[in-house]
Parts: structure tokens; C-alpha cells; sequence
């Protein structure tokens, strides 16, 4: 008999403590985003004529640095009983991270039980290309056969990951009405060595790989910007030339959501 696995989907702010409570009512796997306090030591500015920059809490100080206390945009995973199982932070950092945030060393993994098993996080902007991928195929030479880089997808792949889950605060991109259609559509996209036919060297190597992506999106307005909600359960499977949308909740839902996957 095929395996189930229950995935619940909230758009709505839920604190840490609240991950945690949720984690042992529920018996379940949570992962919450939350802004991860650094040491200060990690965060010397100095600041010139020429722009800003980061130094090593090791070099000398000069006189016109200053010492600011920088945070991870990071998430946190928790066990059923509440239990802390690890934490990531955000790697590729958008526009509105810089000022406050330092990126992480890349990606990882944590090995669960079934029907988990091995489970990678993103956050977001992981999802696109890597800044330095991308100014190297906008800038490659018209000669040149560039292949659009997929950095967490193909993390994803060279791990054997089962569970993807991406907790996201994606701006709305105005398409579609209940649902943002063109932000659903950017994610396939963006994911696509995980399901493509494109490549029969990788059908053939691993078709039939199967991997559930839980797309986790923020709802509402902040500020005067609308986010896209939209959260998305998808079940990918290599080569099969189609991602499978296993349910997408709509772009105003404040609430959540709960789907159920046939392994």
C-alpha cells in the first residue's frame, strides 16, 4: 500500500513559539521563517567614499567602521514534541534582505522518518538564480550556450531530496484573479529539472523520482505591497514532462489548508 503524507499550508504570521505548540499538539513536522539573531562579531561594517562593506571581527577596526548587529533571514524546523531539529539560512538574498541580513553558506538537508525522509528547506529568492549565476549569463558572450542555472532544484537532485518546503513572502504579480498565475507558473519553471523531459540522460538515470515541493507564500498587504499567497503542494516527478499541482490555495486565503499526497 502506496504511503501518505498530510501537509498543512497556513498563510498567516505564525511565531516561533507558535510553530512550537503546533509541533506538539499536532504530533507533527513545523518549519516557521523567523529573523536569526547573529553575533556581532560576524558583523562589522566599514563604510568609505566608494560604498559599504563587510570585515572580519579579527582585522583592525578602522575608525570609520561601524559595528551593527545584522540578522539571518533563516527558518527554524521542529519535530513532533516540539523537538528543535535544525535550521537554514536564506542564501540568495533579494533586494530588501540587504540592509539587514547575511546570507548563509548554502543549502542542506535533514534526514527525517518516512514519509519525509531526506528534507531540504529554501526561502524564498533561493528559488531563483544565484546573483553571481545570473550576471554570468546576462553578461556571457552572445557566442557563448549558457545554461539557465537551477541551483536548488539541482541541489535537490545531487541529494536524493524527497521534501522540498520554501517559505516565501513573493511579491503579487498581478496575473490571474483568485490565484496568482504567474507567480505558480515562475515557481514550475523555476523547479523544472525536478519534473522536465527535457533531458533524456537524466530520464533515463532517475525517471520516475518523485518529489514533493511544499510552497509556503505569504498573504495580504504590508506596506502598501501585496503579496502573492498563492501557496502551492506540488508533487514533481523526473521526466515526467509536467509538474503536478497537488492543490494551490488562493491569493487572499488568510487561513490555511490541509492536502493529502499519495507517495
Amino acid at each position: 500500500m502506496a504511503s501518505k503524507l498530510r501537509v498543512a499550508v497556513v498563510q498567516m504570521d505564525v511565531k516561533v513559539p507558535g510553530a512550537i505548540e503546533l509541533s506538539k499538539r499536532l504530533g507533527c513536522y513545523v518549519v516557521a521563517g523567523y529573523p536569526e539573531k547573529l553575533l556581532p562579531i560576524q558583523t562589522k561594517i566599514t563604510v568609505s567614499e566608494g560604498g559599504a562593506s563587510l570585515v572580519e571581527a579579527s582585522e583592525p577596526t578602522p575608525e570609520s567602521a561601524v559595528e551593527v548587529q545584522l540578522a539571518g533571514n533563516s527558518a527554524v524546523l521542529f519535530g513532533p514534541e516540539g523537538r528543535l531539529v535544525g535550521t537554514y539560512r536564506k542564501t540568495n538574498l533579494y533586494e530588501a534582505d540587504l540592509p539587514w541580513a547575511q546570507a548563509g553558506t548554502g543549502f542542506t538537508t535533514f534526514e527525517l522518518p518516512p514519509p519525509l525522509k531526506k528534507l531540504a528547506i529554501g526561502i524564498c529568492m533561493d528559488l531563483n538564480p544565484n546573483p553571481a549565476s545570473y550576471e554570468t549569463l546576462v553578461n556571457g558572450n552572445a557566442s557563448d550556450v549558457v545554461k539557465e542555472p537551477y541551483e536548488l532544484a539541482e541541489f535537490c537532485i545531487e541529494q536524493g531530496v524527497d521534501t522540498l518546503v520554501i517559505p516565501c513572502a513573493w511579491l503579487d504579480s498581478g496575473e490571474g484573479t483568485d490565484w496568482d498565475i504567474g507567480t505558480v507558473n515562475y515557481w514550475c519553471h523555476r523547479l523544472q529539472p525536478l519534473w522536465s523531459s527535457n533531458d533524456e540522460e537524466d530520464g533515463e538515470l532517475t525517471g520516475g523520482r518523485k518529489t514533493t515541493v511544499i510552497i509556503c507564500n505569504r498573504a495580504g498587504f504590508e506596506r502598501g505591497t501585496q503579496f502573492a499567497g498563492t501557496s502551492t503542494v506540488m508533487q514533481l516527478e523526473r521526466g515526467s514532462g509536467n509538474p503536478n499541482l497537488v492543490g494551490v490555495l488562493k491569493r487572499k486565503d488568510d487561513g490555511g489548508q490541509i492536502f493529502t499526497i499519495d507517495l
